[in-house]
This record gives C-alpha cells, structure tokens and sequence, in this order.
C-alpha cells in the first residue's frame, strides 16, 4: 500500500479505492493518476470476467500492482443468477463464483465483492423476496468458506431497491437482509453502497449503524433517490454529514471506494474532509461552550 492515507489525512480510511469502468490494467494507471491505494477491477466487464484471464495476464497484472504499491479489488458480476429459482441455474452460478474466486486468488485481491443478483417475479411479495434471499445466502455461506480456504475475504454489496421494476427485482436491498444474511454468516463482511442505499429508500445511515462492525468497505457516490447515478458527494440527497458523524461515533475504519462519475477522487476526498472537520469544529465549539 502506498501512502495514501497520510497524503488524504483522513482517519477513518484505512484505504482509498476508485471504479473507473476500465479494464483492469487501464484502471490501475486511472488509480495511480488518481493516488489510490486499491482499484476495481470490474468482472462484469466483459474483459475482465473470468474466461479472459490467462495466468500470464494474472502475473503481469500482479507484478504491476506490487510495483506501484496497489492492491486490486475485484468486484464480482452483480449479474450471477445465484437467488434463481432453478437449481440449475443456480449451480452453474456458484460454478461461475468460483471461478471469480481463482481470479481474486491469482491477482492477490483485496476482496471479492458479491452481488445478491436477481430475481424474476411477475407479482413480488415479502415472501418472494424472502425466498430468494435465502436462496442466495446458502449459496453465499459455500462461497465465503470456499474463498477463505484460498485466502479470499467476500465483500457482499447491497444493490439498489426498485419497488416497481417488474418482473425483475435485485437481491439483498433491504435493511433487514443485512441482518437475516449476519445470522447466517456471522463472519460476513459488508461493503455498503450508500448510493444503492438511497434510491428508493433512506437505508445508508440505518445500515451503516446498525452493522458498522460487519462493514468492510464503504462504496461512495450520491444521488436524487430514483436512480443510482453515480454524483459526486455532494450532488445528491443522501447526507455525507450524516454519515461522517456516524463514521465517527462508531470510531470505525475501513476502505472507501469512489464511484463517483462526474467528481475525482480528491473531489471526493476535500468533501469527506470538509463534512469530517465541519463535526470536529462543532464538538470543539461545544466544549469551549459557544
């Protein structure tokens, strides 16, 4: 790891990662340009899934990463059909997952982030809901004990809650499932989406108090609340200040990952410092009896 977090002086962050939508060796120069200490490399593109990958390709990537000091995150296909219905399908996506595993095992990945997936349903209810997140969990126990037999930590990501997107309804979205998936898994890590968290629902702050010390990972960016559009921090409803002051009071740590479209990452950075510092003139205020 280079020093990220000194040159950034926020400390919270143990590390600081960015999603540019490249491939992976293009968003290792997009990291280091940015000042990063980790990036995504994204398996849903399709250069980057599994298949394209040869040991030569893995090392190279490998040897660059040391060179500068990065760390890869690979970011598993958010669209693996693991909460299907049919047993099939979804025994070819585990098949699938694993093979993201050997990927992450290769490239010396911080992490492997998994998706809930979707489901097809033409009227959801709870109980449909319910039903596939349990499907999806007791494929997800096989996977976070298979990658941690190969030394793979498995961040599961919460995805976006779209109430009226039917037949087509993601997975592992609500508040509740953060608990139900914990009490199956109590070794689970998390990287909260505090974008997914807000379309649709005010579920970022709830989530990152309730299970603070299960988060990993916080994933960064902000939106009007209908859509997960990827603004910068301060572009959006969801409230960083909020958040800060959470991020305090819980004295967590953890790797913040920007998927911040139209801001850069010191954007992103000079914002959490501003929301950070605006709670520490506030308390000294406080103490001081203004």
């Amino acid at each position: 790891m280079n020093s990220t977090n000194d040159t950034w002086s926020l400390p919270f962050a143990t590390g600081v990662a960015v999603q540019r939508y490249l491939t992976a060796e293009e968003g290792l120069e997009a990291a280091r340009e940015e000042r990063c200490s980790h990036w995504y490399v994204d398996a849903s593109l399709m250069e980057d899934m599994p298949h394209n990958w040869s040991q030569e390709r893995s090392r190279k990537l490998v040897e660059a990463a040391e060179e500068h000091g990065l760390s890869p995150i690979l970011h598993g296909n958010f669209r693996a059909p693991l909460a299907s219905e049919i047993p099939e399908v979804r025994q070819a996506s585990l098949e699938y997952v694993r093979s993201e595993i050997d990927l992450a095992a290769r490239t010396k990945s911080t992490a492997l982030v998994i998706h809930g997936g979707a489901f097809v349903e033409p009227r959801p209810t709870k109980a449909h809901r319910d039903a596939a997140l349990e499907r999806f969990t007791s494929l997800l126990s096989i996977i976070e004990g298979e990658a941690a037999d190969k030394g793979v930590e498995v961040w599961l990501e919460n995805l976006s809650y779209y109430p009226k997107s039917r037949p087509f309804s993601y997975v592992f979205t609500r508040e509740a499932d953060f608990a139900t998936v914990l009490d199956a898994i109590p070794q689970v890590k998390f990287v909260l989406d505090v974008g997914h968290a807000n379309v649709n629902q005010a579920l970022a702050l709830p989530a990152f108090e309730a299970f603070a010390p299960s988060i990993a990972a916080l994933s960064l960016s902000n939106n009007e609340g209908n859509q997960d559009a990827h603004l910068g921090l301060g572009d959006g409803t969801l409230s960083v200040r909020e958040l800060t002051d959470a991020i305090r009071a819980k004295n967590w740590s953890g790797v913040i990952a920007f998927e911040t479209r139209n801001a850069s990452v010191e954007a992103g950075i000079d914002y959490l410092r501003a929301m950070w510092e605006a709670e520490t003139d506030a308390n000294l205020a406080v103490t001081a009896g203004v």
